[in-house]
């Protein structure tokens, strides 16, 4: 689990950004202005990621970056630039300034989160890295392994087994992983996206529907990934 700030000012984004961030399993801290981000600061605080919005009340987010990029403490800390502006000078600004990633607003749930891990998958050596008993999960090279058999997903698949992994033993609804894998708005999909890969990865896992010891079928709702397995 990583730790996650975001500073944003614009309420209604900055909630979004929090459950998107508590939807991947990490622990999420939202300032609204620069003074509290410092005040955090001065307790010798520090996050994994840090989300910055730029235009901030009364200060810009070039500055905080800036600042960020030149103190001995937090220069190591990636900082993705979320902002609606999006010109190309601002982009190569922040990117000049030390910024890790740049995502104009508005953007997509899946787009954060691919911007998110793929941060944190280069800070991170937890976050790099998951397993839970045979089932090995490393994100740097997409690799799986299970019961010490090497498995090939492909992306979509392992984001799902990835997302079920950052919540062994809790269940999962159809329209939770709708919106937290694929970043739907709505909770149905009559394409049934979510079943399908479940059984792909079930086939490619060797996993039994009927007598699970990895993916449990909780019927009428979703789906469970067990953490003993």
């Amino acid at each position: 689990m990583a730790v996650i700030w975001t500073v944003e000012d614009e309420e209604r984004i900055g909630i979004l950004i929090e459950d998107i961030i508590a939807s991947m399993g990490h622990e999420s801290r939202r300032f609204e202005d620069v003074d509290s981000l410092d005040k955090a600061r001065k307790q010798h605080e520090t996050p994994d990621l840090l989300l910055l919005d730029l235009m901030l009340r009364g200060k810009s987010g070039f500055d905080v970056l800036q600042r960020w990029k030149l103190e001995l403490d937090t220069r190591r800390v990636p900082v993705i630039i979320l902002s609606a502006r999006s010109t190309e000078a601002d982009k190569v600004r922040g990117l000049d300034l030390g910024a890790e990633d740049y995502v104009t607003k508005p953007f997509s749930i899946r787009e954060l989160k691919s911007r998110i891990n793929a941060a944190l998958r280069r800070v991170t050596p937890a976050a790099a890295k998951l397993q839970l008993g045979s089932l090995v999960l490393e994100p740097d090279n997409r690799g799986v392994t299970y019961q010490n058999r090497p498995i090939s997903l492909t992306q979509q698949e392992f984001e799902l087994l990835h997302h079920m992994a950052m919540h062994p033993g809790l269940l999962l609804t159809r329209g939770q992983l709708l919106r937290d894998v694929w970043g739907y708005e709505s909770d149905t999909d009559a394409s049934r996206t979510v079943d399908y890969h479940i059984r792909s990865l079930r086939r490619k896992l060797g996993d039994d529907a009927a007598n699970p010891l990895l993916i449990e079928t909780v019927h009428g709702s979703g789906y469970r990934l067990l953490g003993s397995a």
